[in-house]
């Protein structure tokens, strides 16, 4: 709102609620023949139909029914000559405002279309917040007078200019100063002197494997595609650039050359920078109840206003509008999918079932050979033991694999190695009802990494990440687990659909009741007050430490399998080098049964209240 004080993005989409009684259904019919109208359209398609096709059905189903309109370009926006300073207010429930202050300084920058600064900027929000190593990101981290990072952390460059953005949450209005110096003093440290020549090459690495990989996990890859070109292509750049940044990275490299361009660029359009926003965004417990007294009072005064026949008449429309909305759209009108669409044959990708030797032992490893682009893909999996599935705090030690030390490596020169040589280290658990049976838990733990296939160390860096993982940094556990409540919290009001029905299906499997016990609101309430124990009290903290490391012991201990994604011709290479890493451990191959967990019938009411929009 602040950034853009005079061009679109000044309006959050959609515009303030509360100037809708303002507007005309004329004005509201003449912006949408305007900004919704083909001449402001992007046609983007995924496939291997040619454009005479597509063209022809693009002017057959809907552009032969519109004249010429006009094309509508942005703007840029008139730039600050100072920084500014702003302090605004959100609603909370309840009178207790201390530490729930959100701290931000974002920063507008050039135009998107300048592909090689673009990549620049890449750079240096990776230099400055690719970990918890990384300057900002540590500073952020433990500063002491937040408990997280915020929510707008790095570049923004979907729009037609790029912005800069970092925050704290967790807060107090008293540190808005704090922050401002302390984040000014670390950008220039950074930009007095040459960024390091590794970490510059790790964090193009992390740019290489993210443009490389295929992925299709939670979108279409194609759709990905065009949903990350699309914001180039809405302002008439060319979306070639962003799918295809070998160019670009050719002229970043040349760039490179000189070991103060990252510096200078942190210089030019951070410090230097002018265009300026520090916000600081304030609870207030009276917010909500001032907006409604306001929204009352206005609508008294519009009604005191309206004469019998205008209130007939809002009657009337809103009666027609009830009946329209209830009506059903027809249906034929849409794209349809039919079994004749669907193929009769299912294809299966087979793998092969390979072993390699644990400790003497035979141990499967499952190989897949894809399509990767240069990438492999590798995970160990762990049956996870039946205590260690009840446990509550089961679902902590994921929150620590990759981001405590391990072995002889701290946690922020861990966090540097697997920038360096990896797509990151991932711990999760898979947890199913068995089939026949819904009052038992088949539960496995995966262990996962991606890299390029000229990185072998990813595989090495896996194991002793789980293998040797730290339980000796104090500051940072406790920092991890202050971050994971502060998170958790901050995406309630997102989710409430979702937590509705974990509570009301909490009692119709051992599985339902196991995430309920772990991962429902209850268990925000327990983390919570676990921080705040084992904050205070030392001996809380010992006994959190000791059941973490038995939890963890008894994981080494569990039967393990190997899963590997790769190229053919990579795979025979990465089997002798997950063969080599994973030689030595010690695997307990005792049957292991499925966890039995006791039902608990009851009928509470349960009410989560927060102050939030209309979801």
């Amino acid at each position: 709102h602040h950034l853009f004080p005079e061009t679109t993005y000044h309006y959050n989409s959609g515009g303030d609620p509360k100037d809708i009684p303002d507007l005309t259904y004329e004005q509201l019919v003449e912006f949408y023949k305007t900004h919704y109208h083909p001449s402001n359209a992007v046609f983007m398609t995924f496939g291997n139909q040619t454009a005479y096709e597509l063209q022809e059905q693009f002017e057959k189903l809907a552009l032969h029914k519109f004249t010429a309109g006009t094309t509508l370009y942005s703007k840029p926006e008139k730039r600050l000559t100072a920084p500014v300073e702003v302090t605004e207010t959100y609603a909370v429930d309840g009178d207790e405002l201390k530490d729930k202050t959100y701290h931000v300084l974002s920063w507008l920058l050039p135009q998107a279309s300048d592909i090689k600064l673009r990549l620049g900027m890449r750079l240096v929000e990776g230099v400055l917040l690719e970990n918890s190593a990384s300057p900002l990101r540590h500073y952020l981290e433990t500063c002491g007078y937040a408990q997280s990072t915020g929510p707008l952390m790095g570049v923004d460059d979907s729009n037609f200019e790029m912005t800069f953005y970092c925050g704290v949450q967790g807060s107090n209005p008293e540190h808005a100063q704090s922050f401002r110096d302390g984040v000014l003093n670390v950008l220039h440290e950074v930009a007095a002197k040459p960024i390091d020549s590794s970490l510059v090459d790790a964090i193009l690495h992390q740019i290489e494997l993210h443009q490389r990989e295929i992925n299709g996990d939670g979108t279409p890859y194609g759709l990905s595609l065009i949903l990350n070109g699309l914001s180039g292509a809405i302002h008439h750049n060319d979306p070639i650039q962003i799918w295809d940044v070998d160019s670009a990275i050719a002229q970043v490299k040349e760039e490179l050359q000189d070991p103060m361009w990252l510096s200078n660029l942190i210089q030019t359009h951070l410090l230097d920078n002018p265009h300026r926003v520090q916000m600081t965004l304030v609870p207030d417990a009276t917010k909500s109840a001032k907006e409604q007294e306001a929204e009352k009072a206005r609508l008294a005064a519009i009604g005191e206003k309206l004469t019998e026949e205008d209130k007939a008449e809002i009657i009337a429309k809103t009666k027609a509008l009830q009946e329209r909305q209830d009506t059903p759209d027809n249906l034929e009108l849409l794209p349809k999918v039919g079994l004749e669409d669907v193929p009769a044959d299912l294809h299966i990708v087979q793998g092969q079932l390979r072993e390699i030797i644990c400790n003497r032992m035979d141990t499967p490893l499952n190989l897949y050979h894809a399509g990767t682009n240069g990438i492999y893909y590798q995970q160990v999996l762990i049956q996870i033991p039946d205590d260690v599935v009840k446990s509550p705090y089961f679902n902590l030690l994921s929150i620590l694999m990759g981001e405590v030390g391990a072995g002889e490596y701290d946690y922020l020169e861990l966090q540097n190695l697997q920038t360096a040589v990896s797509g990151g280290l991932g711990m999760g658990a898979s947890l199913r009802s068995k089939v026949d049976d819904k009052d038992k838990i088949s539960a496995w733990l995966t262990l996962t990494t991606k890299s390029l296939t000229q990185k072998f160390d990813a595989i090495h860096l896996l194991k002793l990440a789980f293998e040797q993982l730290r339980f000796d940094e104090k500051e940072r556990i406790i920092e991890l687990l202050q971050q994971r409540k502060t998170r958790w919290q901050s995406r309630l009001s997102g989710a409430g659909h979702s937590y509705a029905m974990q509570i009301a299906s909490r009692n119709m499997s051992a599985l339902a009741q196991r995430d309920y016990q772990n991962t429902g609101l209850g268990a925000l309430n327990w983390l919570g007050e676990l921080v705040t124990k084992i904050t205070q009290d030392d001996a809380a903290y010992d006994a959190l430490i000791a059941e973490l490391k038995h939890i963890h012991t008894k994981l080494l201990q569990a039967p393990k399998q190997f899963l590997l994604v790769c190229e053919e011709h990579q795979s025979e290479r990465l089997v002798e080098e997950i063969q080599n890493v994973w030689d030595k451990l010690n695997v307990d191959t005792a049957a292991t049964e499925l966890t039995q967990v006791e039902q608990e019938n009851d009928n509470e009411h349960e009410a989560w209240l927060i102050q939030t929009n209309v979801q």
